[in-house]
């Protein structure tokens, strides 16, 4: 099986062996790049990335130039940052990346690890997206593929759950409160009906001012719940957090 070529942009040696380090320990193949001008380089030669890690602050970019350099090139990214003020926390979140970590301590790196797994290993995992907004659902669809899941959408319950038995690779269900025909909550009863707490990760959404809708949720059966407008990182931090308790407990399963 051919290895997938991770870049790693990093003007700290030290910090580039860690990543270097991480992500072969997974079963990448990393190349090392310390500023801009060696991953022009790179790209001239027609070097073709799966992923890469980008240091926003580089001796010859430290304005972040590489990132939106990348991006132009197709190539997901993760950002490592030393700093985030709210200027640079915008200015990430208005560019498709992957994620941003903060280089602050060693959970930073922790992080990292995870992603770097999950990129490698999230085109197993099916989410379903049911919105009857198509607007909402292309946005929700986007921010999964960013992170290699196989990603299947909807507009209805009644679809939902013809998808669900059509495809069984689906472990994440994301589904909006206010569907056409059938309320949110309805359909996590239907679909808790044939998928346990144990198989199947029901995360709900909605523009909600009261608390206690989300308790409802969670009592009839989801196992998270989103308050609209979220941002990306709260919603990547939710699902990996559901993904990893989902795998967890087939591991559990397998040693039992």
């Amino acid at each position: 099986m051919t290895k997938k070529r991770l870049l790693v942009v990093e003007d700290s040696k030290s910090t580039a062996l860690v990543i270097e380090k991480i992500a072969v320990s997974l079963g990448y193949s990393v190349t090392i790049a310390h500023t801009f001008a060696h991953v022009k380089v790179l790209l001239a030669q027609e070097h073709s990335f799966f992923l890469a890690t980008l240091d926003y602050g580089l001796p010859d970019a430290p304005n972040g130039e590489v990132v939106p350099y990348i991006v132009q090139h197709n190539i997901p990214s993760i950002i490592m940052t030393g700093r985030i003020d709210d200027a640079t926390h915008k200015k990430l979140l208005n560019q498709p990346i992957i994620d941003y970590i903060t280089k602050t301590n060693a959970q930073a790196y922790h992080y990292l690890l995870r992603i770097l797994h999950g990129q490698l290993h999230n085109p197993k995992i099916g989410v379903l997206v049911v919105d009857d907004s198509l607007a909402s659902r292309n946005h929700v669809c986007q921010l999964l593929k960013r992170r290699n899941f196989t990603v299947y959408d909807v507009e209805d319950g009644t679809k939902a759950i013809k998808k669900l038995e059509e495809q069984p690779d689906i472990k994440i269900v994301i589904l909006e409160q206010d569907l056409t025909g059938v309320s949110g909550l309805e359909l996590v009863h239907k679909i808790r009906a044939k998928n346990p707490i144990n198989e199947l990760i029901i995360i709900a959404v909605a523009s909600l001012e009261k608390s206690f809708q989300s308790a409802r949720f969670i009592k009839n059966g989801a196992d998270d719940f989103l308050r609209k407008p979220f941002c990306p990182e709260e919603f990547y931090c939710r699902v990996m957090l559901n993904i990893e308790k989902l795998q967890y407990i087939e591991k559990l399963k397998d040693i039992n």
